[in-house]
Parts: structure tokens; C-alpha cells; sequence
């Protein structure tokens, strides 16, 4: 259906604001440090609740044509699933909504929404129909979730365990939330065929060298493999940043020296499924960082 879409007369904007991975982790990390309580809920039939700003039609579908009218079409009251507006309707009528109970998008992040109410915080993260309800209180949690229901067929996922892709465990007499990626890990060394392959206890080779290749080597999805771990960097994974960042150079000129270390990565990363970003009640918000006198040995950039 969204194919027959034309911008303008059918649809305007089509892109839909969700939740930054650094915003999450950031009320992960005061959550943890503040011991709030952290639930999730799921919009069931999600797309069905954008209210269209756009005239649109369909044809009637197969089984529920009128008999009487079987050329008339159909005027759409509500966003369907396959229209390339529905995801921008939905939060739209998401935004509305928080709005209307008092809260307040934060920048940045547009799916970022705060309520400061008698005292008690409660956060709202959005990232299409999943919802990441953070309050300090667990009655704060329970009346954002009654204010959904009424408005919204729901489907309460209660504590937290994954979100997005991200493996939670949680322990509150220690104070501990730790955050990691061990399936995704494990789905991407079986999709590169590296699911049986030697672990290694670093992810590249002490300087090493690597120079545009003059024809790419097809023998491994490069690019594949570059931007699958890019995903589990960018998730839990912050120690693959620097071999991510070195390697993504090569996508369009790789060769089997690129490969090796690609394949490197790997296997690091197979010998340490387990790692992950761990917050406790001491964590704080402080900017830290560090350098190296000679550029980590890059001389040519």
C-alpha cells in the first residue's frame, strides 16, 4: 500500500523520533544509581492509532468487499500497518498524549518525556510502541500505566528484562543493573560462521597496519560483519569502538588483511559473550576521557 503513496498529496514527513542508546543508557545508569523502578509496556496494534493528517484512500480488501459498492474505496479514519506515515502518526499521538499528563519532551531527545509530580520523578522513553516507564516510586509507575490503558490497548511487560535487543538483569539488594548483548553476540558469530571458532583475548593486532586493498575480497561479508558488530558497539560493547572505528574504514576497499581482522574481532568477541556495561548505586554523571601522545600509532590521520 505505501508504494502507491505520493509525497505531498498522500504523506509529508514519514520519519519517526526514537529513543538515542545513549539516552537509555543514561536513566539506565540513574536508575541504577538512584534505585528507581524501571518497567516496560508494549502499544498493542500500535500503527492502528496514528489519527491520519492526509486524505487517504485503499481499495476494498479481499473478503470485505461491499457487494453493492464493489468499485468504491475506502477513506482511511486511522494509520494502517504499511503506510509510510504510521510510524510518525503513532508518535505523534504518543507526544500528544504524555503531553496532555504533564509531561515534557527534553532535549535532545524527542522521545525523552519528564513529569515532576509532588516531588516524585517519572521518565517516559519512547522507541516506536515500546515504552520504558522510569519513576521513583513503584505508584508513580501504576498510575502512568492506568492513564495508558485508558487511552491505549497495552500489554504490561512489567520489570524490565530486554529492551530492544539489550539483555537486563537487575539486582536490587546490590544495587546493580548490568546491560549486555550475549544472544545478538551469539546470532552474529552464527551468521559469519565464526559460532565454533577460537576465542582471542584482544580485538586487534598490536599495530597493526591496514591500507586500502586495490579490489575488495568478497570471501566474507565485510560490510555485513562491520556494521553487525557496529550494532553490539553501539549497544553494550563500548570496547569494540576502537577496532570498529579503525575497520569501518576499509567497507569499500578491503582485502584479506581486513578480513583477518575482522574475523579477529570475532573472535574476541566470542571469548567474551559476557561482557556488558554494569551501573550500581555509586555510578555518576562524570565525563571522563583519555588520549594517546602518538595517536594510538596512526600516522597517516
Amino acid at each position: 500500500m505505501g508504494n502507491r503513496e505520493i509525497k505531498g498529496l498522500d504523506i509529508n514527513e514519514t520519519f519517526a523520533p526514537v529513543a538515542k542508546f545513549t539516552t537509555i543508557r543514561c536513566i539506565l545508569m540513574m536508575t541504577a544509581a538512584s534505585r528507581w523502578e524501571l518497567h516496560q509496556t508494549d502499544v498493542k496494534t500500535a500503527f492502528l492509532n496514528g489519527d491520519l493528517d492526509k486524505e487517504v484512500y485503499m481499495e476494498q480488501p479481499d473478503g470485505y468487499v461491499d457487494p453493492t459498492y464493489p468499485d468504491k474505496l475506502c477513506r482511511l479514519l486511522q494509520a494502517l500497518y504499511g503506510l509510510k506515515q504510521a510510524s510518525k502518526m503513532l508518535h505523534a499521538k504518543l507526544d500528544d498524549f504524555l503531553k496532555s499528563q504533564g509531561f515534557d519532551n527534553i532535549d535532545p531527545d524527542a522521545c525523552l518525556y519528564l513529569l515532576m509530580d509532588d516531588g516524585q520523578i517519572i521518565i517516559v522513553l519512547v522507541y516506536f510502541d515500546d515504552l520504558l516507564l522510569v519513576a521513583s516510586i513503584l505508584a508513580a509507575i501504576n498510575n502512568i500505566k492506568d492513564a495508558l490503558h485508558r487511552r491505549f490497548e497495552i500489554k504490561d511487560l512489567s520489570e524490565v528484562k530486554v529492551i530492544l535487543g539489550l539483555e537486563m538483569r537487575r539486582d536490587k539488594a546490590l544495587g546493580t543493573l548490568k546491560l549486555s548483548q550475549g544472544k545478538y553476540a551469539g546470532q552474529v558469530l552464527e551468521k559469519f560462521g565464526m559460532a565454533e571458532c577460537n576465542p582471542i583475548g584482544t580485538s586487534l593486532e598490536v599495530g597493526l597496519q591496514l591500507v586500502k586493498a586495490d579490489e575488495s575480497d568478497d570471501a566474507l561479508p565485510y560490510r555485513e560483519a562491520v556494521g553487525s558488530l557496529m550494532c553490539l558497539m553501539v549497544g553494550t560493547r563500548p570496547d569494540l569502538a576502537f577496532a570498529i572505528g579503525k575497520l569501518s574504514r576499509f567497507v569499500s576497499c578491503y582485502g584479506k588483511e581486513h578480513r583477518a581482522a575482522i574475523k579477529r574481532v570475532l573472535r574476541y568477541v566470542k571469548g567474551s559473550m559476557d561482557k556488558g556495561l554494569v551501573f550500581d548505586k555509586h555510578s555518576f554523571c562524570v565525563l571522563q576521557g583519555s588520549r594517546h601522545a602518538d595517536w594510538a600509532g596512526d600516522h597517516k590521520t
